[in-house]
C-alpha cells in the first residue's frame, strides 16, 4: 500500500494525464489551469504534468509558488526565474531577456508550474500572459476556486483557447469506495467506507491521511477478507493535525471558547453559542467555514463543519477548561428545564465530560434517548457511570441489551441474569427474560440455554398474557434456528399489531414468523407479513429490542427473491443497508449483508455475493454474533470455487469447521463444500453432499433450502433423480422461483431443447442470469443432439451473452460453451471435468469405480469430440485454468 501513498490524488485521473501528453504533442495548447477547492490534489496533478513533460518530450521545467506575502512585492514570486540583473523598466528588452532565458529547443518551451496562481501579483500575471502569447513557455497553474483574484490573474486564468481549464472537485462516495479498495487491494467494510467518506468529506488529502494513519496505527486491519476500522475510531496523523490546526488558527481568537465547547459537547443552539461569543464573531467564524449553522424548523443549531475538527480541538482542551465548559453548558441547559427531546442527553454527556459523573436518574434518562438514536457506545458510557448499587432493573436491562448488540455477550449475561433475579412482577420478568434469552440465543448455535431461561420464567409467571408473550419469544427463536414448523405453531396466534406498552417481543416475533413462512414455502404470506412488520416498526421507531426497522427487510428480501423478484430483493437490501450506514446496528447490518449475498448467489454474481458474505462474516466476528457464521464462510467458499479461485476456497475449509450448524436455512451451509467438489471435477461427490443436505432440509421442514439444494443437484448432472421431488415441492410452495426451478430440472431430465429455452427466458425475467444461461446452454446441446445446428448456435449465443453477466462464474453446464457441435455424455462430462482439474486416470477410475482402461477410452472420445490433443488443451477448452489447483477425488 505504501507504494500508492504518493499517487493517491492521481488515481482515476489517467484520462487527464493522457490528455496533457496529447496537448504537448500537438502544440495547440500551451497552458493548463487546474482549479478546485483545497485538498483535491491540484498540486500533485500539476507535479505529474511536469514529470510527464520531462519523460515524454524532454522539456525543461521550472517552478514557482505564489503567496499572499509574495504578492505584496511585484514579481517576487517568480524572481528566481528571471535572468540576473534584468531591467524591466524597458518592457521590450526586458521581455526579450526573460523569453530567451526560459526558451527551450524549438517546439519545446520550458514548462513552468505556478502553484496557487490566485495569489499571484498582477505584474507576474501580465508577464506570464505575454510569455504564453509568444509561446515562450508552457504554463501549468493551480488555483483555488472561490478565492478573490485580481483582474490580471483572472485574465490569465481565462486565457482563451490555448489555455485548458481543468476543474477538480471532492470525491463522491462511489469514488471514495473505489479508491480505498484499490489502494488497500481488497474489500473494505461498508461502515468503514461510510466513516472514511464522512470524516474526509471526499477531500482526497484528508482521506489519504486518515487511511495511512489508520493502517500505521493498526486500527485499519483485515477482518477475514474485509478491511475494517472499529466503529467511531479514526486516527488523525501529525500531518493532518497540522493541516486542521492551521485551518482553525484562521478563526479569530475570541472564537476559541466556542470551538472548544463544540468539540467537547457537539451541537449547540445558536442561543447557547451566542452566550459564549458575540454575534459578530459568530458570523465571522461561520464565514471561515470552521462551523456550520443549520436551521431545524424554528430552532437554529451550531456545529463544527468537519468531524475531524472536533478531535483536534478537543486534544488541546485542558482538564480545567473541560470542567468549566462542560458544567457551564449543562447548568445553562438545566435552568431551562430540559424541555427539548435531547436536552437530558446533552446535559448528562456534558457533565460526564466535565466531572465523570451525573445524577443516576439523569444518566438513565439520557441513556434511553441515546438508545432511541441507536448510539450504543454512548448508552454504555452513560450507564457504566451509574454505581452498581444505584442501578434499577430498567438500567440493567438496557445496558445488557446494548452489550448484546455490541458483542459483549458474557458481560451482558452477567448483568441480565442479575436483572432476571431481581424482577418483582410479570412485566419486569418478561422485560428481563426477553433480552436475556436473546443474548443466550446469539451466544451459542444451540437453543438449550435460551429456551431453559424462557421455560423457567414461564413457570413463575402469573398471567396468561405474560405466558403468551414468552410463548411468542420461544416461537421466534425456534422459527429462526432450524425448527420453522414448530416455531410457526407457537406464533400462530400472533396479533396483527404490537401492544402499545411493550412492542419488543412482537417485533422480534413478526420478523421470525415472516422468515419461518418463507422457509416452509409460504412465500406470499411471508412477503405480506414482512412488509407489515416493517411498516409497524417504522411507526414505533428505533431503539426497540430489534435495534432498527430495516432488519424487517431481511425476511422480505428472502420472500421477494423466491417470488421471482430477485432484482427487487437486491434493491431492498441495498437501500436498507444504505440507510443503516450511519447507524451502529450490527445485527441488522449482518442479516441484510447475508440476504444480499444470498440474493447475488441466486442471480449468479459470485463476486458480488463474495463481497456481502465477507461483510456478514466480518460483522459476526467483530460483534461475536457467530451462530450462523458457518453459512457466511460456506458462501465464501462457494463463490471462490465458482470463479476458479481454488486456493482461496480450500484455505477457508478450516475456518468452516470452526462453526457448528445452527439449523438456520438448514442444508444451505453445505453449498461451499459441494461447489468446491464440483470445481475439482468431482460431480458425484458434490451431488452426494447436496443429497444428504437436501434430505436433512426435508426432515426439518426447510422447503426453500431443499429446493435450492435439489436444483443444484440437477445442475450438476442428476436432473432425473430430483425432478419428481422438485415438482412435488412446487405444488406445495407458492414461490414462482421454485416453480421455475422445477420446470428447469424436468426439462434437463427430458433433454427437451424447446422447454429448456422457455426456462431460460423465465429465469432471466426473474433475475437469475446464471440459471438462464445454463438452460440456454443445455438447450443448445440438445438441439445439437437433435441435428439442428441453427438453433444450437442461437442457444449458444444466448447462453454466452447471459454468462457474460455472471462475473466469471463457470459451472459444468456452461463449460462446453463455444463448442455447440460437440456434445459430451453425462459420464464423459464428469470424466472430462475431473481430468481438467488435474486428476490422473487412476484416481478417476478409483472414484468412479471404472477400470483405468475405460477411463482412458472415454478420454480419447472426449478429445475427439472437443478437438483437443491432451489434458492441458482439455483444461483450456473447459476453462479449468492454472488457478484451479489439481486435487485427487478424495479431497
Amino acid at each position: 500500500m505504501q507504494g500508492w501513498a504518493d499517487r493517491w490524488p492521481l488515481v482515476g485521473r489517467q484520462p487527464l494525464l493522457d490528455s496533457f501528453v496529447r496537448d504537448l504533442s500537438d502544440g495547440h495548447t500551451n497552458g493548463w489551469m487546474i482549479c478546485g477547492p483545497a485538498g483535491v490534489g491540484k498540486t500533485r496533478l500539476a507535479e505529474e504534468f511536469l514529470e510527464l513533460a520531462i519523460a515524454v518530450s524532454g522539456q525543461r521545467t521550472a517552478r514557482a509558488v505564489a503567496s499572499k506575502a509574495a504578492a505584496q512585492v511585484p514579481l517576487s514570486a517568480i524572481a528566481h526565474l528571471l535572468p540576473p540583473g534584468i531591467d524591466l523598466t524597458d518592457p521590450v528588452s526586458g521581455f526579450r531577456a526573460v523569453a530567451q532565458t526560459l526558451a527551450g529547443p524549438p517546439g519545446k518551451p520550458t514548462v513552468v508550474f505556478v502553484d496557487d496562481m490566485h495569489l499571484l501579483d498582477s505584474s507576474s500575471a501580465v508577464l506570464f500572459g505575454q510569455l504564453l502569447n509568444a509561446r515562450a513557455i508552457a504554463l501549468v497553474g493551480t488555483a483555488r476556486t472561490g478565492e478573490p483574484v485580481g483582474d490580471a490573474v483572472e485574465a490569465l486564468l481565462q486565457h482563451g483557447d490555448r489555455v485548458r481549464r481543468i476543474d477538480l472537485s471532492h470525491m463522491d462516495r462511489t469514488q471514495v469506495e473505489a479508491l480505498v479498495q484499490r489502494v488497500l487491494g481488497g474489500l473494505v467494510g461498508s461502515r468503514t467506507l461510510h466513516a472514511l467518506f464522512t470524516a474526509s468529506g471526499g477531500n482526497i488529502l484528508f482521506l489519504r491521511e486518515l487511511v495511512l494513519g489508520a493502517v500505521e496505527s493498526g486500527t485499519l486491519s483485515l477482518n477475514g477478507d474485509v478491511w475494517e476500522i472499529p466503529d467511531q475510531w479514526l486516527a488523525v496523523t501529525p500531518h493532518l493535525n497540522d493541516l486542521i490546526t492551521a485551518k482553525i488558527a484562521s478563526a479569530p481568537p475570541a472564537a476559541l471558547p466556542l470551538l472548544q465547547s463544540l468539540a467537547l459537547c457537539g451541537t449547540l443552539s445558536v442561543t447557547d453559542a451566542a452566550s459564549i461569543i458575540d454575534r459578530v464573531h459568530l458570523a465571522e467564524v461561520e464565514s471561515s467555514g470552521i462551523i456550520r449553522v443549520t436551521a431545524h424548523g424554528r430552532r437554529i443549531t451550531v456545529a463544527l463543519s468537519h468531524p475531524l475538527y472536533s478531535e483536534v480541538i478537543a486534544a488541546g482542551i485542558s482538564p480545567l477548561q473541560r470542567y468549566d465548559l462542560g458544567l457551564n453548558l449543562a447548568e445553562r441547559l438545566e435552568t431551562h428545564g430540559l424541555k427539548r427531546r435531547d436536552d437530558a442527553l446533552h446535559s448528562a454527556s456534558w457533565r460526564l465530560a466535565a466531572i465523570g459523573t451525573a445524577d443516576p436518574t439523569l444518566l438513565a434518562r439520557a441513556a434511553t434517548i441515546a438508545m432511541n438514536a441507536n448510539d450504543n457506545e454512548q448508552v454504555i458510557e452513560l450507564l457504566t457511570a451509574i454505581k452498581p448499587d444505584q442501578h434499577t432493573l430498567e438500567t440493567r436491562v438496557l445496558l445488557g441489551r446494548v452489550l448484546t448488540y455490541t458483542g459483549h455477550l458474557e458481560r451482558a449475561e452477567a448483568i441480565l441474569a442479575e436483572a432476571d433475579a431481581h424482577a418483582r412482577n410479570d412485566q419486569e420478568k418478561i422485560t428481563a427474560v426477553t433480552i436475556r434469552s436473546m443474548n443466550l440465543f446469539w451466544s451459542s448455535p444451540h437453543l438449550d440455554q435460551a429456551l431453559s431461561v424462557v421455560a423457567d420464567a414461564s413457570a413463575v409467571l402469573q398471567t396468561r398474557t405474560a405466558k403468551q408473550q414468552l410463548r411468542f419469544m420461544e416461537g421466534a427463536m425456534r422459527a429462526a434456528s432450524g425448527q420453522p414448523e414448530a416455531g410457526l405453531r407457537l406464533l400462530d396466534d400472533l396479533p396483527g399489531a404490537p401492544p402499545q406498552d411493550s412492542p419488543d417481543i412482537w417485533l422480534l416475533a413478526v420478523t421470525a414468523k415472516a422468515l419461518g413462512l418463507a422457509t416452509v414455502g409460504r412465500v406470499a404470506q411471508a412477503k405480506a407479513l414482512a412488509e407489515h412488520g416493517h411498516s409497524m416498526h417504522q411507526a414505533i421507531g428505533e431503539g426497540t429490542l430489534l435495534p432498527h426497522p430495516e432488519i424487517q427487510l431481511a425476511p422480505l428480501a428472502l420472500a421477494l427473491s423466491e417470488t421471482g423478484l430477485i432484482s427487487e430483493a437486491r434493491e431492498a437490501c441495498l437501500s436498507a443497508f444504505e440507510r443503516l450506514q450511519a447507524s451502529p446496528s450490527p445485527l441488522a447490518r449482518q442479516w441484510l449483508a447475508y440476504y444480499s449475498a444470498r440474493t447475488e448467489w441466486l442471480a449468479g454474481h459470485p463476486s458480488s455475493a463474495r463481497r456481502w458474505y465477507a461483510e456478514a462474516a466480518a460483522l459476526a466476528r467483530t460483534h461475536q454474533h457467530t451462530r450462523t457464521t458457518r453459512h457466511f464462510v460456506s458462501g465464501l467458499i462457494a463463490c471462490a470455487a465458482l470463479t476458479g479461485s481454488m486456493d482461496t476456497a480450500e484455505s477457508l475449509l478450516p475456518d468452516l469447521e470452526q462453526y457448528a450448524p445452527s439449523g438456520f436455512m438448514d442444508g444451505e451451509e453445505t453449498l461451499g463444500t459441494a461447489w468446491l467438489h464440483a470445481a475439482r471435477g468431482n460431480l458425484s461427490r458434490a451431488r452426494d453432499v447436496l443429497n444428504t443436505a437436501a434430505a436433512h432440509a426435508r426432515r426439518t421442514g426447510h422447503t426453500l433450502s431443499e429446493v435450492l439444494l435439489l436444483t443444484d443437484i440437477a445442475r450438476l448432472g442428476d436432473a432425473p433423480g430430483v425432478q419428481h421431488r422438485l415438482t412435488e415441492l412446487a405444488s406445495d410452495c407458492d414461490g414462482a422461483l421454485t416453480h421455475a426451478r422445477a420446470h428447469f430440472a424436468t426439462a434437463l431430465a427430458d433433454n427437451d431443447p424447446g422447454r429448456l429455452m422457455d426456462c431460460s427466458h423465465d429465469l432471466e425475467r426473474m433475475g437469475s442470469p446464471i440459471l438462464a444461461a445454463e438452460a440456454a446452454a443445455a438447450s443448445a446441446s440438445a438441439w445439437t443432439h437433435h441435428g439442428d445446428p441453427r438453433k444450437a448456435t442461437a442457444g449458444t449465443a444466448r447462453a454466452t451473452a447471459l454468462a457474460a453477466e455472471c462475473e466469471g462464474a463457470r459451472t459444468p453446464l456452461l463449460s462446453a460453451l463455444g463448442n455447440p457441435s460437440s456434445r459430451l455424455t453425462k459420464r464423459e462430462l464428469e470424466i472430462a471435468l475431473m481430468a481438467a482439474a488435474g486428476n490422473s486416470s487412476k484416481a478417476i477410475s478409483q472414484h468412479l469405480t471404472l477400470s483405468v482402461r475405460t477411463v482412458d477410452n472415454h478420454l480419447q472420445h472426449i478429445f475427439l469430440k472437443l478437438g483437443v490433443r491432451n489434458r492441458a488443451d482439455l483444461a483450456k477448452a473447459l476453462e479449468y485454468q492454472a488457478a484451479r489447483r489439481p486435487k485427487s477425488p478424495g479431497m
